[in-house]
């Protein structure tokens, strides 16, 4: 898997998508590029015997890197994770640690002080994408899977989940939910189409045509982000709001979308499922989904 046909800020999002998928929550990538000490942070909860969470401070640090990563590299991100309290600083890397770091992270980890440090390297990210070969996908990515289909399970199982969510007695007809139906399944069989064609997704910039009609007022804001995953995204929110959000734009490559209320997990976890497919990524904060663009290739 060649992780390193990715530039640095595409290496960056897949990890932000990675460690989302795997239950980093609260997960914000920081400005590409910055480099101000994390590229992404977030909280991960772990149960105990009693049956009470505990809160991990994660600091994640991404290394698009062709040598190995050196010790003076690593240092710089521990004093930045320990200066504000991160409970653990995980390395990514397409490449590995140098023999020094890794002698001097295991006498670190040793020595009981907080970061804990945790490494990825080129083999654990590729193990990763081998298991969620959605995300591999997405960026372009061969990973290696049975068949080609494990690769929209997550996908297919939302749309029953929708399918089969309400009484078919007492919203039949219920035009958010028929419109949530179809941009769902559209966008299954849009990527589908992609992977037996291409071996890739296939990303396409909005056209007048592709708006919902309540959208009118943003149709710039929407324009560099996949028509397909879009629609999906803006079909659940008004499906689960029954609402329609407030959409702004602080940059061309970002969009705020403003809820009525809160997300819960489930409906949190069901919009990272079409993320997957998509060419963007999204933190979650109160009541607003922001959006990047990770990729902006248009075949139509």
């Amino acid at each position: 898997m060649e992780l390193l046909s990715l530039t640095p800020q595409l290496f960056e999002s897949m990890t932000f998508d990675i460690v989302t998928t795997l239950g980093l929550r609260n997960a914000v990538w920081r400005t590409p590029g910055s480099d101000a000490g994390r590229d992404i942070e977030g909280e991960y909860f772990i149960s105990d015997l009693s049956g009470q969470y505990q809160t991990q401070k994660w600091y994640i640090e991404c290394k698009r890197y062709t040598n190995s990563v050196s010790w003076p590299t690593v240092w710089e991100k521990i004093a930045y994770a320990q200066t504000h309290d991160a409970d653990i600083l995980l390395i990514v890397t397409t490449s590995s640690l140098s023999p020094q770091a890794v002698d001097q992270v295991n006498i670190w980890n040793r020595s009981n002080k907080k970061p804990i440090i945790r490494f990825w390297g080129a083999t654990e990210v590729v193990s990763k994408l081998n298991i969620y070969p959605q995300i591999a996908k997405k960026y372009g990515l061969k990973s290696i899977v049975e068949t080609r289909s494990d690769i929209f399970l997550p996908s297919i199982d939302l749309l029953m989940r929708i399918t089969n969510s309400l009484d078919p007695d007492a919203e039949r007809f219920s035009n958010k939910r028929i419109s949530l139906i179809h941009s769902v399944s559209e966008l299954i069989s849009i990527r589908m189409l992609n992977i037996k064609d291409d071996d890739r997704f296939l990303f396409q910039h909005h056209k007048d045509e592709d708006y919902f009609d309540w959208c009118s007022d943003y149709k710039s804001y929407l324009a560099r982000f996949d028509k397909y995953a879009t629609r999906a995204l803006l079909a659940y929110i008004y499906f689960t709001m029954s609402k329609y959000p407030e959409l702004s734009q602080n940059s061309v490559s970002d969009l705020k979308i403003k809820l009525h209320r809160d997300l819960i997990n489930a409906e949190e976890n069901h919009i990272r499922i079409i993320l997957d497919l998509s060419n963007f990524n999204a933190t979650f904060e109160s009541n607003t989904i922001v959006l990047s663009l990770t990729q902006e290739e248009s075949n139509g």
